[in-house]
């Protein structure tokens, strides 16, 4: 019993202080991203709800996201993009969506077809309708190829289906005709929703998104073009 007790008196070391200031730094740098790059913006992103925002609040918000467009840089957004949370994610997504940074849509795409994480998926189809280019057709096709014919997910179908249809009105394309036909995988994805809610309905989600890209357009996008 002597010798259990003294073997295991040997194996505890003591942290190395070096070790305690590096990661108390470290957590300090994080939370200072964080407050920087994630916490004002990312409820806003949620849902498209800056675009239901008081004018003085749209105001404020705007400003912020300029700024902030002037000095984000892409090792920012893929961090961002890297993180585990779903806030880091979206907001980093979405940046990427304004800047026009399509080098970063393997990365948004695959995350979107994963689907490992809730909410993020919106600011992935934003980014992906931003590109509007035929990777962006293809990750969203795969995406409602694996997520419609399963009803019983509620993920992100509602915005990557006026993703997929916001694409192809840019490009004169048809790639979203195959989901909408009649007795379609987006019909029979949205039966068993619709009753009794008009949230699943095309065109109110077609609207939403409509609104969200047509936003951003005019305060961020043209100009930042002016």
């Amino acid at each position: 019993m002597r010798i259990r007790r003294a073997r295991l008196m040997r194996s505890v070391r003591p942290l190395n202080p070096l070790v305690l200031v590096v990661s108390a730094v470290n957590e300090k740098e994080m939370n200072d991203f964080i407050v920087e790059w994630v916490l004002p913006y990312y409820l806003k992103i949620l849902h498209g709800n800056y675009v239901y925002l008081k004018s003085s609040e749209q105001e404020a918000f705007n400003q912020e996201v300029k700024k902030a467009l002037s000095t984000l840089n892409e090792a920012a957004v893929n961090r961002l993009l890297s993180a585990a949370g779903w806030r880091e994610q979206i907001t980093g997504s979405w940046f990427c969506g304004l800047k026009g940074w399509n080098q970063f849509a393997d990365q948004i795409g695959k995350a979107l077809v994963a689907s490992q994480v809730g909410f993020a998926g919106q600011g992935y189809c934003f980014a992906l309708a931003c590109f509007t280019d035929e990777t962006s057709v293809g990750y969203l096709t795969q995406y409602l190829d694996i997520y419609l014919p399963r009803i019983d997910c509620y993920y992100d179908q509602d915005w990557a289906m006026p993703a997929l249809i916001w694409i192809d009105r840019q490009k004169n394309t048809n790639h979203s005709s195959r989901y909408l036909v009649s007795e379609g995988l987006w019909e029979k994805f949205v039966e068993d929703k619709l009753k009794g809610s008009d949230v699943w309905r095309l065109e109110n989600i077609e609207n939403r998104f409509w609104r969200v890209m047509e936003y951003c357009r005019v305060h961020f996008i043209m100009a930042k073009a002016a």
